[in-house]
């Protein structure tokens, strides 16, 4: 029988003791290990040491919640330090870089910021880091603005292809690429086939991110 001491319930955090800094550091932590559907209060509090009421003091509720982390991994991590030197197309493309790693280190943000805007701090930095490279460019307001939504669309619909199912990946290509062995009748296709099974998400990516940083060029003639 184990002693009276193996059997006492975890101890509580002294009232009051807790902050929005604790909160947010323990909430990243479990939304980078195990993702952001494990994130709840009741998750939060148990590994905090809290009672929910106590959370409930910094935060409103589990909206408030992921948005505080939302915001913690723009303000952290997706700007890269550097973001404000050299040429426009190598800060985009490491920009770019950044936030598609970064964002997939957190297993389901991406499906969060499919569906919510966050418009914390952090969230604000990004945008304003985007459209100063877009203005170093050259472009005007209205084609920064139209290139920044085609450059967020292109980062995160990449990611978001790439964890729910890539249309250019192998094994959702395989049928094609069968069929291309023996696709007399298409010698284009039978051709292309060796070299369809050799590319690469990353490089779809980088192909990508060449198209948008040739249309900023002619936008900007």
């Amino acid at each position: 029988m184990g002693s009276s001491a193996d059997q006492q319930p975890p101890r509580r955090r002294a009232w009051g003791s807790l902050s929005q800094a604790q909160i947010v550091s323990v909430a990243l932590e479990i939304a980078r290990t195990e993702g952001m559907e494990a994130l709840t209060v009741r998750r939060l509090a148990a590994d905090l040491g809290a009672s929910r009421m106590a959370l409930y003091r910094h935060i409103a509720d589990k909206d408030a919640l992921v948005d505080l982390v939302m915001n913690a991994i723009a303000e952290q991590d997706l700007v890269p330090p550097g973001i404000d030197e050299g040429p426009w197309p190598h800060r985009l493309r490491l920009l770019a870089a950044s936030m598609r790693r970064q964002l997939a280190a957190y297993p389901g943000m991406v499906d969060v910021l499919m569906t919510r805007a966050n418009h914390g701090p952090g969230a604000l930095h990004l945008v304003e880091a985007i459209l100063a490279i877009l203005a170093d460019a050259g472009l005007d307001e209205r084609q920064a603005a139209r290139h920044y939504l085609v450059f967020i669309d292109l980062v995160l619909g990449r990611l978001h292809r790439e964890l729910h199912g890539d249309p250019v990946s192998a094994h959702r290509t395989a049928s094609l690429l069968a069929l291309a062995e023996q696709a007399e009748d298409h010698p284009r296709l039978r051709a292309a086939e060796p070299h369809l099974r050799a590319v690469s998400s990353e490089e779809v990516f980088e192909a990508e991110l060449d198209m948008l940083i040739e249309a900023i060029r002619t936008a900007a003639s």
